[in-house]
């Protein structure tokens, strides 16, 4: 069972990097500048639990290449009345701790819109995610401190505001203050997952001579066509228990309503019900008597998507309605983004946490019916 687990954990982040691939392949179909890059980041690591105190004391670096598509377009322009980029980039990550922590190699796919881009000085906001691997994980006998992670493989999340400076046509200058979060998202524990900010200084070639189209806003355009959407979604990761290193399956089932209330905003409402088998080997551990709790759940969940095209990137709160099992918080956030390979099925990926704290990452494929 580990071995399958572990097998289809790779697989996801496969999937995961092939929808980003996919997704770009279809953007850079459209009109586009090549962007080249480079910066340097720094930091510090948030210690946001008591036992992380003593290690969170250094301070990362981080050295970031990447390769970005700037669109220039009507239809990436009307979604958000700007210049989206997306890209790739690759990052190398010094903790600052060789002997604990050591260091990262992540690979990220990223959107990034742009806003203002005739002016000399102009802002971005991107949000990245991608695999990354760590060389200095938990291990009880040689690492026994290192909470932060314990898969050499987790993921890497972003979020980054960046003032551009326009030297000329070719060359920018930019700031970048952000927040980066690594974690396996509970595939194994210990994963308290490493929150550290950084500030970024970087350097942008454009080899080609640039010139962006002077779209004008139509806030009557219609680009959500129906008037709700209902779907049905299955997720399936598994994860570890308390104790041990072998896997257990974490299945279930959503269904909700999507109901669009701007033009690329919706608010969501549905059930969740899911079987926890991590949860029922934490049980069994505890109390020595297997099967003595119900460790199924049923949860009501709602929130907030942005809807891009075949993208969707949608936050989420849950309450437990129904959960014997008690969960180390009454309600939970989710954060999930989908890609609609047809107008009707869609795959991805969610992130299910209580607090700071990550319960599982899982894989989701589901069917959409739409309202017209």
């Amino acid at each position: 069972m580990e071995v399958l687990l572990n097998r289809l954990y790779k697989i996801g982040w496969i999937a995961i990097s092939a929808l980003c691939i996919i997704h770009s392949d279809h953007l850079k179909a459209q009109p586009h500048y090549n962007v080249l890059g480079m910066r340097a980041h720094y930091g510090f690591i948030i210690a946001h639990s008591r036992e992380l105190r003593d290690v969170a004391t250094t301070h990362p670096w981080i050295i970031e290449l990447e390769k970005t598509w700037q669109l220039t377009s009507y239809d990436s322009w009307k979604y958000c009345f700007c210049y989206p980029k997306t890209g790739i980039s690759f990052l190398y990550i010094n903790f600052d701790s060789p002997v604990i922590l050591g260091e990262g190699f992540g690979l990220q796919s990223y959107v990034e819109p742009v806003w203002n881009i005739n002016n000399s000085l102009y802002s971005t906001f991107r949000f990245g995610i991608g695999p990354i691997y760590l060389n200095k994980v938990y291990n009880e006998d040689t690492n026994p401190t290192n909470t932060f992670y314990s898969s050499p493989v987790s993921f890497i999340v972003l979020l980054r505001y960046t003032l551009n400076y326009r030297i000329n046509n070719n060359l920018n200058l930019s700031l970048s203050p952000a927040f980066n979060h690594i974690s396996n998202g509970g595939i194994r524990n210990p994963n308290k997952g490493i929150n550290f900010p950084t500030v970024g200084l970087g350097l942008e070639y454009t080899p080609d001579k640039t010139a962006f189209p002077d779209w004008q806003k139509n806030n009557t355009e219609q680009l959500i066509k129906y008037k709700y959407r209902a779907d049905v979604i299955g997720f399936a990761t598994g994860k570890t228990a308390v104790k041990g290193h072998a896997r257990y399956w974490v299945r279930g089932i959503t269904t909700q309503l999507s109901f669009p209330v701007g033009r690329i905003n919706a608010v969501t409402a549905g059930l969740e019900f899911a079987i926890n088998g991590a949860n029922k080997k934490k049980i069994e551990q505890e109390t020595n008597i297997p099967n003595t709790t119900d460790h199924k759940y049923l949860a009501v969940v709602g929130g907030h998507e942005w809807l891009f095209g075949r993208f969707n990137f949608g936050i989420q709160l849950g309450a437990y309605i129904y959960s014997p099992y008690k969960h180390p918080d009454p309600v939970y956030h989710r954060w999930n983004l989908t890609y609609y390979f047809t107008d009707h099925i869609f795959a991805g990926i969610n992130l299910k946490a209580h607090y700071h704290v990550a319960d599982f990452l899982g894989i989701r494929m589901g069917y959409s019916l739409f309202k017209e």
